[in-house]
């Protein structure tokens, strides 16, 4: 265990290491609207569920509002109410276009402040590129471009998969075991020459490392499934054999939680609470944007 700063990444890989990120784009996919009485409801989109991107999986509060509602309306937007869970925008416009009006970017339940203009660019990564996401992969904010080309320019080879991150990532554990949590499966798609690419590196005995944990639920999902795209609700627990990810670069996650679970299977539970016993100790911040940690698990190497 040693203690760095992120920029010192690129001293840590090698010409014989391939990094994997998620380039999904956070959506504005927060927004109020209300209903023809006047009530008012927070909206967070969680996942399209039409080919025009204008139907979409919801959660609502107060969700009791939108029983035996037709629609809602957002300025001067109009909102179809097909179920509690499910709306539908009735506009001819791009979806981009819509959120950009009335949406605000989705922080995480625990950062107890509305969205600020700062955060539409501290609550992206630089290589944002597929909209679709309510949250941010958020070890990847680490990154500037001037890290990523000194990782490159060492012969790194970098390589991009998308996972539209949904507000599953953040629902707490609440099962007594931890194996009948499930998660909300969530939109993913790798390219073909990007999984060939994949594949070679590993027979050739590289060092696949993965950068968040939507990035090894989507490599270790499409290794299992062998489906370029789909939808992901891979949960890992204790006992999963990985195929592809060998070192991960990951946040320091709250407990009871999916992604923590994720953490010890891949490197046990015991250093897991060596690691983050040492983070406490030396002030390491957590969660969304706080600190990041690299790990390396020599099993899979």
């Amino acid at each position: 265990m040693s203690h760095h700063k992120f920029y010192e990444l690129s001293d840590m890989l090698g010409e014989n290491d391939l990094l994997v990120l998620n380039n999904t784009k956070v959506i504005p996919a927060r927004f109020y609207a209300k209903t023809e009485n006047g009530k008012e409801i927070e909206i967070l989109l969680v996942s399209s569920v039409s080919p025009d991107n204008l139907t979409w999986k919801i959660l609502a509060s107060p969700r009791k509002h939108l029983h035996a509602v037709e629609t809602l309306r957002a300025t001067s937007l109009s909102i179809s109410v097909i179920d509690p869970e499910t709306i539908k925008f009735n506009s001819h416009q791009d979806l981009e276009i819509i959120l950009n009006q009335v949406g605000k970017m989705p922080l995480p339940p625990y950062i107890k402040r509305e969205s600020e203009e700062i955060d539409v660019d501290r609550y992206q990564t630089v290589f944002a590129k597929e909209p679709g996401a309510v949250a941010a992969p958020t070890a990847s904010l680490h990154f500037t471009e001037e890290l990523l080309n000194k990782i490159q320019n060492k012969g790194v080879e970098v390589l991009y998969v998308t996972l539209h991150v949904g507000p599953g990532t953040f629902l707490p554990i609440r099962a007594d075991d931890i194996r009948e949590h499930k998660l909300i499966p969530e939109r993913y798609y790798i390219d073909k020459e990007t999984w060939d690419k994949i594949l070679n590196a590993k027979k050739n005995k590289k060092r696949i490392i993965a950068c968040g944990t939507t990035t090894v639920r989507t490599l270790e999902y499409v290794a299992i499934s062998n489906k370029l795209s789909g939808l992901n609700g891979l949960y890992i627990t204790p006992g999963f054999d990985f195929q592809v990810v060998n070192a991960l670069v990951t946040n320091f996650h709250l407990p009871k939680t999916s992604l923590l679970v994720l953490i010890s299977t891949f490197i046990g539970g015991e250093n897991v609470r060596k690691i983050y016993e040492e983070a406490i100790k030396e002030k390491y911040r957590f969660f969304s944007y706080g600190d990041v940690m690299f790990v390396d698990n020599h099993k899979n190497s």
